[in-house]
């Protein structure tokens, strides 16, 4: 269960202030209460809670209740309501404000490679391409980064999306075309932990990296030469997995066990 704090910091970041947050939390959990009682129930200082409420009536979030008493009680919007309100007005404001900015925006773009700083924004992000996919969609990750985008995935497969999965352990769900890359294990520990690269469309690429200490990096471009490496890599991992199903043991005879010697780049010979 997330904490007070929490709950604060993701309004906050919603455009609520920080005592707003804190008093429509507090009055969710206690309404109907006078504007002293979600202050005391918030930590908000007495000399603030009118400011604050009155801000929040203003926005539609509280209304007044009948008087009891002679005090003034207030009623919070329901979480259910309160997010679609602010759905809904972020998606009305994002389309009255596209149109103008496109109009300011020149005719080449910039080919950035967008920095991702945590799991948050590589999971919206990668969502995001699988979401707006037309054509195509080359993954390779692990079990634990297909649990958020198994549900995606099979979406876009089922709107007719080409989907290519390269999946590090045997898989325990097939989507699209889905491979086994055979040696896990080994990359796991060479590499340090787990990778994460899906490009959509041939236009859009992100890649992340797990950690076995729990950082995370990442990146998102639309950058072609960054996208065409990525795929070419997907595509790689598929061409390797595609030959090991079929002459595995071959492959194992010639290269050893987990084809240590045809991972050996500076090995020519081999």
């Amino acid at each position: 269960m997330e904490s007070r704090q929490q709950l604060t910091d993701q309004l906050a970041a919603l455009g609520f202030s920080t005592n707003e947050a804190k008093a429509y939390i507090a009055l969710v959990a206690c309404q109907p209460a006078t504007p002293y009682e979600i202050a005391k129930q918030a930590g908000i200082p007495s000399s603030k809670i009118y400011e604050t409420v009155n801000r929040m009536v203003t926005r539609g979030v509280f209304q007044s209740s009948l008087a009891t008493e002679g005090k003034d009680l207030y009623l919070a919007m329901s979480p259910t309501d309160l997010m679609s309100k602010i759905r809904e007005t972020t998606i009305r404001q994002t389309e009255q404000l596209l149109p103008g900015l496109e109009k300011l925006t020149g005719e080449d773009e910039p080919n950035l490679i967008w920095p991702l700083l945590d799991q948050l924004q590589v999971q919206s992000r990668a969502l995001q391409l699988v979401s707006n996919a037309t054509e195509s969609i080359l993954v390779s990750l692990w079990a634990e980064e297909l649990d958020w985008l198994d549900d995606a995935l099979r979406e876009a497969e089922a709107r007719g999306v080409r989907v290519a999965l390269v999946h590090f352990g045997e898989p325990q769900t097939v989507i699209g075309a889905t491979y086994h890359h055979p040696v896990e294990k080994t990359l796991y520990e060479e590499k340090g932990g787990r990778g994460l690269t899906l490009v959509a469309d041939g236009a859009e690429v992100v890649i992340a990296n797990y950690r076995r200490g729990g950082e995370i990096d990442g990146a998102w471009s639309r950058n072609q030469t960054f996208v065409t490496v990525a795929e070419d890599y997907v595509k790689h991992d598929v061409y390797i997995t595609k030959v090991t199903r079929f002459l595995g043991s071959e492959m194992k005879q010639r290269f050893g066990e987990d084809y240590a010697r045809l991972r050996d780049v500076f090995d020519a010979e081999a």
